[in-house]
This record gives C-alpha cells, structure tokens and sequence, in this order.
C-alpha cells in the first residue's frame, strides 16, 4: 500500500477506535462515541482508503492511462479490420483460442491441487483452550430491508459457541430504513448487540455501512455474516484457534459458502454447483499456488489491526470482497480456507439472479480495473493468476462467450467461410480450447458436489453451459453500469431464510 501522512480524519478515528477497544462497555458508550466523532466518521466510511492510496480505489474509476490504452487498442483493430480483414480476424481468433487455452490451464491447475490435497489448507484444530483465552470478536452484520429475516439471523448469531461477553455484533443498519430498525430494536436487546445507524450518504454501498462501523469495533478478529447467512455454531471457536496456529502474516481466514435451499429450482441447483466449485475447488487451489484469494462477501474473518492498515472495505467497489482479498495479498499478506460452512439463500428467481450477478460482474471489472493498475512487487505470478485469469477472465469469458460459440459452432456445422477462420494449426488449437475447455469445466462443475455427497446434484451439470449465457447476459448488463452507475448497488432481496432449529438440523447433516 501506498503510505502518506496520517490525515486528522485518520487521527481521530485512530483515537475513537482506541476508545471503542479499551474503555467502553456498553452500546450507550459506543453510541456517544460515535456522535462524538461527528463528520469525521461519516467522512472515513467513504474515504479511508482513497486517503490512504487513490489508486487503490475504485472511485477512480478509468484512469487516464487505462482509458488511453483502450483507445488505442480499438483503433488498432479497427485500422487492421479495414487494411487486412481476414488476417486480422484469424489473429483475433488466435487471441480468443489463446484465452480460452488459459482459462483452462488455470483450470487444471487449481483441480490438481484440490484433488491431490483436498485438505491442504485446512488446519487441524489446536487443543482446546480455555474459554477465558479466546480472543474478542466484532461480528458486522449490514442489514437493510431485512425486517423479515432479521429475527432469525439473531436467532442463528445467538447458536454461536463462542462466550457472549466476548462478542460484540453490530447490526449495521441505513437510518432511512424504519422497518428494520424497529425489528433490530426488538429482537437485539442481548448487552452484545450494537445498533450502528449510517446516515443516508453517497455511494449506498454495503462497504460504506462497514467501513462506518469498523472503527467502534472491539474484537481483535472481524467477521462479516449477512442478512442471510447461517455459519456452523462452533466457526468462530474454529477460528480463533486455527488463527493462534497461524503465523500473523496470515490475516484472513475465508469460510466455505454453500445454499440450504439449493433443491428448489434448476438455478438454485445451478448456483449450488458453482459455489461448491469456488469453495470448494478454487479457491483452495488458488491458495495453494500462493495466488491472492478473491473473498467471498460473507463469512470472511479478519484480524482487525490489518484490516485498518490496509484501508479497510472500499466503498465504490460493488465486490468489495474480491477486492479486499487482492489487497491484503498485495501487502504482503495471505488467505487460507476454513474448514467450515455458512449456509446461505440462493436466490430462486431469474431475474433477482440476474441483478445480483450484474453486481458481481461489475465489481469484478471495478476490481480488474483497480488492481490492473500497477503490479505488486512480490507475488507477480499469483497476482497475474487471480487479476487476470480469475477476476478479468471471469468477466472476458462471460463477454466473448456468445460470439466465440457462434462461430466454433457455425464452424463445426461447417457454415460457408467460416472454415477461413481455423487455417491449420489453428483448427486444432480452437478445438481442443472450444470442446476440452468446456469439457473440462463441466467435469469440475460435476465432480465439485461430491466432497458433500451431494450426488443429486451431479446431472445438473450438464446443463451448465445454460447458467454461462445467463452470466453473459449479466455481464453486458454490468458494462452498461460500469459506464452509467458504477457504484449503484442493486438489492438481492431475501426470504425469512433459516429458524435457528432449522440452522441446527442443517449443519448437522452438512458434510464440509
């Protein structure tokens, strides 16, 4: 990260993060802290980390650089298109075989380190430690138009194993939002609940409202759960000692994510494939080449003092996940997997599906964009392998893919001129990237669920290349935005989700 000199905003907060972790008790304590802080909090929420390096931001947006670089490849092809189209087109077609040939490497590579050792970043936990050592812990929980299933959040966060004069769990509420306010105030009255109300500001975004509730946080350890979520009960007991394990460059744990409703409709099933693939399969691969890890928004569970050095959650990200993960690895710290699940709900109707994954395709490309910028300067390759082959070639291939299959296709029907195309050896480069690429990733989609025994699942697989267009939908959706609105935030509304009860007999039958 980039240093500068400390700004009075970052003092202040400095001091009022002090108070928070030291010498208060009660959420009336933090409450007057937080009015006392003023303008200086609402100020941070948004502008911490661009304070500390704009260039880590994505408020930037398009830098002059970056934008010049995209005029200029687009003049290129379109001077080569008039000048010499046919050669032209076989060399863009040899760029999009090359792609897709990578995407598959990468592939491979990360399958054979899952499988090879599917538990190599999990630790085994250290013996048990009497309950008086384990560490504090703020649990962040933003909340907004949730009045429904807040009560049963509180539920599931009240299963915690974990000693309740050790948790501090902020209900992160926007102040505009009467209804979950009024649940919160009803259903959070434990002396470990902390009410946080986030004055209506620019950008609304899920990491302003964390970022605004950062800097009252007692815990030494972070953890995000949505609205949503419902972790095993023994986490965050797992996870205070696998970190005691740990040396301290490792500053994230990311739990495993998974959906309890994954048998309603074909695209729950769908969804549940690929997070199993992600959590399951790709993200521990990735781990294991020493790539950075692109977290997932939930469930990821963070030492507080790296947390503020590197800036906390950037708040024009939309993925602000992914992002955070490539920043911790870009300062020299890592991300390993826990060998432990939350369950969350899987959204069952397409085009509540569709405006979700438009978000994450955005802040994908914000993400891409961002961390394009310069490379580190250790760690290049992993870097190159999540930036580009992960985070940018999750987007690329979503964008490409319904004309790249067009034409393989067109081609292999053997449609008049398309043949001009594939001049050999080319022919033999774009099948075995167009068919073994795909094969390929179906054999993962359906091998990803039998680690849970989840053998229902396996069919389903097969109509994967069905969620993919759907995903390229999303992604010239998310392109619109990234031009329009880029930090517009589009809403997952969700059901009442899991009783407590329910969170009990699920976690039960859960294979990890």
């Amino acid at each position: 990260m980039a240093t500068t000199a400390v700004s009075p905003v970052e003092e202040t907060l400095r001091h009022l993060h002090e108070d928070a972790s030291i010498r208060t008790r009660s959420a009336a304590d933090l409450e007057r802290l937080r009015r006392r802080a003023g303008g200086a909090l609402a100020d941070a929420a948004r502008d911490f980390l661009w304070q500390k390096d704009p260039t880590a931001s994505a408020r930037l947006g398009i830098t002059p650089s970056q934008r010049n670089s995209f005029v200029l490849l687009a003049a290129l092809l379109f001077v080569a298109a008039i000048i010499g189209p046919l050669q032209k087109l076989i060399a863009l077609n040899l760029g999009v075989t090359l792609f897709y040939l990578f995407q598959a490497g990468l592939r491979s590579a990360v399958l054979s380190l899952s499988l090879a050792q599917p538990r190599r970043l999990t630790l085994p936990p250290p013996p048990i430690a009497p309950e008086e050592r384990l560490p504090p812990f703020t649990i962040l929980c933003p909340v907004y138009d949730e009045a429904e299933s807040l009560p049963h959040l509180v539920g599931s966060l009240l299963l915690l194993d974990y000693p309740r004069e050790r948790l501090d769990i902020k209900i992160i509420l926007e102040a505009d939002d009467r209804a979950t306010i009024a649940a919160a105030r009803t259903h959070c009255r434990a002396p470990m609940f902390d009410l946080v109300l986030v004055p209506p500001s620019a950008p609304r975004t899920k990491p302003k409202a964390l970022n605004h509730a950062l800097w009252t946080a007692k815990g030494d350890y972070i953890v995000i759960y949505d609205a949503e979520d419902r972790p095993a009960p023994d986490q965050l007991t797992l996870a205070a000692r696998t970190f005691a394990a740990l040396p301290d460059h490792i500053a994230c744990l990311q739990c495993r994510l998974n959906y309890y409703n994954r048998d309603t409709t074909i695209l729950t099933r769908l969804f549940a494939l690929e997070y199993a693939l992600l959590f399951d399969m790709t993200l521990p691969g990735l781990a294991a080449l020493s790539a950075p890890v692109p977290l997932g928004g939930t469930s990821n569970i963070l030492r507080t003092d790296i947390l503020m050095a590197v800036g906390g959650w950037d708040p024009f990200n939309v993925t602000e996940d992914a992002d955070l993960g490539l920043r911790l690895h870009r300062a020299g710290y890592e991300t390993r997997l826990l060998n432990s699940t939350t369950l969350e709900e899987a959204t069952d109707e397409t085009g509540a599906w569709l405006r979700q994954r438009t978000r994450w395709m955005k802040g994908f490309m914000q993400t891409w964009l961002v961390h394009s910028r310069r490379a580190p300067r250790t760690g290049r390759f992993g870097h190159f392998l999540t930036v580009h082959g992960v985070v940018g070639g999750t987007v690329l291939a979503a964008l490409i893919n319904p004309v790249a299959w067009a034409i393989y296709g067109a081609w292999i029907l053997g449609v008049d001129g398309i043949a001009r195309l594939f001049p050999t050896p080319l022919n033999v480069l774009a099948l075995t990237a167009f068919l073994g690429g795909n094969l390929l990733h179906l054999y993962m989609m359906m091998i990803a669920p039998l680690r849970r025994r989840w053998h229902d699942l396996v069919p389903y697989a097969v109509l994967s290349p069905l969620y993919w267009i759907l995903q390229s939908v999303a992604a010239y959706r998310a392109l619109w935005q990234l031009i329009r609105r880029p930090s517009y935030w589009e809403k997952t509304k969700h059901g009442r989700g899991l009783s407590p009860e329910e969170t009990l007999r699920w976690h039960s039958t859960l294979r990890q």
